[in-house]
């Protein structure tokens, strides 16, 4: 479990090393690192990472935690503006989510589809980005299952 928490915070601290820069992608930033959380019936949180690879598209992904269960989540958006707001914009996208639990009598590994719909926010003058988004999940193994959560992230933003 260490390895994997060092592993993930090696790769975004690489990411951001050699993504950063001072280009407007109309977002009014590039990265975003910070936590997010879902709540619903299937309460998690954890380690958050949006990266924009033009003024379109980003992609998301995060680091989650809760009593006996670890989810690796991945999201593809896209993002639009919203005319007369500035700083806010809207996303949706397509992803993946691989759980895994570790209970001490039953281990087992979780995969679902999810998507995502929200609204995302850069504060002007300040680092600082948040983001709240409803996300259909469709568990496919072991067992099927649907949920709809909503998340929230904070973030800081360069």
């Amino acid at each position: 479990m260490k390895n994997l928490l060092l592993s993930f915070f090696f790769v975004c601290f690489l990411f951001v090393l050699t993504n950063a820069s001072g280009q407007n992608y109309g977002s009014g930033y590039h990265t975003a690192i910070g936590v997010k959380g879902y709540f619903g019936d299937g309460s998690i949180g954890g380690f958050n990472v949006k990266h924009f690879s033009n003024s379109i598209n980003a992609l998301e992904g995060s680091l989650l935690f809760k009593s006996h269960f670890l989810e690796l989540e991945g999201l593809y958006e896209w993002h639009g503006n919203i005319t007369g707001a500035n700083g806010l914009r809207w996303y949706v996208g397509p992803g993946a989510m691989l759980g895994f639990t570790t209970y001490s009598t039953n281990n087992s590994t979780v995969f679902g589809v999810k998507g995502t719909v929200g609204l995302d926010y850069k504060f002007t003058g300040a680092p600082i980005n948040i983001a709240f988004d409803i996300n259909p999940t469709f568990a496919l193994a072991p067992d099927t299952n649907f949920d709809l959560n909503a998340g929230l992230a904070f973030r800081f933003a360069f």
